[in-house]
């Protein structure tokens, strides 16, 4: 592998150093045990594929990890093995079985195969994937069914040629139907009080004038720790009304910060 980078995967490595399981964890594997961890980097190694690049990646599925790639990190492999030789098609074929290399109907088509060539084979290796086998709801599937179900087809194809190089290694495209992936949902959890106070205050003139100001504030926050810092720092007005020209009524500063940390709660942070 390449040893140009810090996060580089060496093939005599025997686990993933400190950085490496920071970034691991920054992409999803903050859960991952030590074992599935250690499977993962023998695959890292094993097929030459950069995790951090998104050539190779493991997914948790229905509390089981999955290592997958996508079309570009098996075909990779295959060229890398010297023993590469082309392909043939995709086809694609509707109810009738007859296969055209375009699929040009409004519907998708019944199934798709890929043929792979391997220096030293006589014969081409085919590979056929079922549209129901593989379709998924997702709206790539929906708006190119011929595209997604030929690279099942591909990916069965290359694994066939290539089943010491990618056996165990599967395509999005290819689980995508299986159980919905678990991704977490990290979401950053900060305290406002908002409980509703028993009076509240007319602000004078020059207050008013130093409460909008402070509402500007309140608008333009994307984090709710900066929220909660404006909070803090401003906590002696936060029960004074004013007119407030974006809402074109009386607010309070309390009020107008628990309507954005609303707005803001409804933007996850996905890990």
């Amino acid at each position: 592998m390449n040893n140009n980078s810090a996060l580089s995967v060496n093939s005599d490595q025997d686990f993933w150093d400190e950085q490496q399981l920071a970034a691991l964890k920054q992409i999803g594997l903050a859960n991952a045990p030590k074992a599935e961890l250690a499977v993962f980097l023998h695959q890292c190694q094993r097929t030459g594929l950069d995790p951090f690049a998104r050539q190779i990646y493991m997914i948790e599925r229905g509390g089981r990890f999955t290592i997958q790639s996508s079309i570009d990190g098996l075909r990779i492999v295959a060229q890398r093995s010297g023993e590469y030789a082309g392909q043939a098609g995709p086809y694609w074929c509707g109810a009738d079985g007859v296969w055209t290399d375009v699929w040009l109907q409004s519907t998708p088509p019944m199934a798709s195969k890929v043929g792979v060539m391997r220096k030293g084979f006589t014969e081409v290796l085919w590979a056929v994937a079922k549209f129901e086998s593989y379709s998924a709801t997702s709206p790539i599937w929906k708006k190119m069914p011929d595209l997604m179900i030929a690279k099942c087809a591909e990916a069965l194809a290359l694994r066939k040629a290539f089943p010491n190089d990618l056996s165990g290694i599967y395509t999005t495209e290819e689980m995508e139907q299986a159980t919905p992936v678990n991704v977490p949902i990290v979401r950053t959890v900060v305290e406002i009080p908002s409980e509703p106070v028993r009076q509240t205050f007319k602000a004078n003139a020059e207050l008013t004038l130093d409460l909008i100001a402070i509402h500007d504030e309140v608008t333009e926050m994307d984090s709710l720790n900066a929220l909660k810092a404006l909070f803090d720092r401003h906590s002696s007005y936060l029960d004074y009304e004013f007119e407030s020209p974006l809402v074109g009524s009386e607010i309070t500063l309390r009020m107008a910060i628990m309507i954005r940390k609303a707005e803001l709660d409804d933007v996850p942070n996905v890990g």
